[in-house]
């Protein structure tokens, strides 16, 4: 086995076990994503040195920076995007960046299928589209509770582990 491989096994056990924590508790352990982190980090070090550090620090920032306006109209948690921080000190930028387009299709797909079995597709989206209005328009507010709280809550963990196991699959096929 590679080294490749190992750290493609390790990486997606910590997102299988973010999927637990995320369906069972509706949060993903900041412990889990530090230690997802700190692994990558020394990982990467054991493997190349200090070569390419400034690299897998750049991979682990690059989600908290693109994701953040999802995070703030309440499109997306802090641990989903911390998981693509995870993800970013595994794995080389494009594959990052082909994680993170797979999650995001997966994940609106996920969403689409919930609101269409559930019956509340046009509530969601007039909901939705007023909270981005109120937000476009310098507010700072939260996104509504109840609408946060209902069954219909998607946790993203599980297009993440989708999306990274496409754009390992993808990287195989390339």
């Amino acid at each position: 086995m590679s080294v490749q491989n190992a750290c493609d096994l390790v990486l997606l056990a910590i997102l299988g076990v973010a999927v637990v924590l995320d369906y069972r508790f509706l949060r993903i352990s900041n412990r889990l994503i530090l230690f997802g982190i700190v692994l990558a980090i020394c990982l990467h070090l054991a493997v190349y040195g200090l070569e390419g550090i400034v690299s897998v620090l750049w991979n682990i920032s690059f989600p908290v920076i693109v994701l953040y306006l999802f995070y703030l109209v309440g499109a997306l948690g802090a641990g989903d995007i911390k998981l693509f921080s995870v993800i970013g000190g595994f794995v080389n930028f494009q594959m990052l960046v082909n994680t993170m387009a797979f999650a995001l299709v997966i994940g609106a797909a996920y969403a689409l299928v919930k609101l269409l079995c559930a019956r509340e597709l046009r509530v969601r989206v007039i909901s939705g589209l007023m909270h981005l209005w109120h937000v476009a328009g310098g507010e700072n507010r939260p996104y509504p509770k109840d609408l946060a709280q209902s069954r219909n809550v998607i946790h993203f963990s599980l297009p993440v582990l989708l999306g990274t196991i496409a754009a390992m699959a993808l990287e195989l096929l390339v």
